[in-house]
């Protein structure tokens, strides 16, 4: 994981500084790249020369809405029925890979919102009709 700046910008993160673009007033690379930087020796940029022609739809624009994501799965097997426990916990560790299943399961990567609705997915399937709970949930920004 990269190292954040005081603003909560990864240090490694793009910005832009397209002004006349339609969309710079909620895109986050736009609104990043105001913040001071004079710690950075180096910043990276969006090229300019890619995006010259400033219309409604951009392929490096990322939105400044927060989303919701939720951290830690440690519980959301404890009132599985025994029989589904095998195929539910393998369905979901399935969604993120091994190694990615332990970083979600000790709250060290958060659980976007797609896979979230994914584990619920599957909970339904298996007859689980309650929603999941995850162990935490955070708004942040989708860097």
């Amino acid at each position: 994981m990269s190292e954040n700046n005081h603003s909560g910008r990864p240090k490694d993160y793009a910005v832009c500084f397209r002004k006349d673009c339609p969309l710079a007033q909620s895109c986050l690379r736009q609104l990043t790249a105001d913040e001071p930087c004079q710690d950075e020796r180096y910043i990276r940029l969006v090229n300019p020369y890619l995006v010259k022609d400033a219309t409604e739809s951009c392929p490096f624009y990322r939105s400044n809405k927060k989303v919701r994501v939720a951290y830690g799965i440690s519980r959301i097997f404890d009132n599985l029925p025994y029989s589904k426990h095998d195929y539910v916990f393998h369905s979901v560790q399935g969604c993120f890979g091994k190694s990615s299943y332990y970083r979600v399961y000790h709250k060290q990567r958060p659980i976007w919102p797609n896979e979230q609705e994914y584990i619920q997915q599957v909970f339904a399937r298996n007859g689980i009709t309650e929603p999941v709970q995850f162990e935490e949930y955070r708004d942040i920004y989708n860097w």
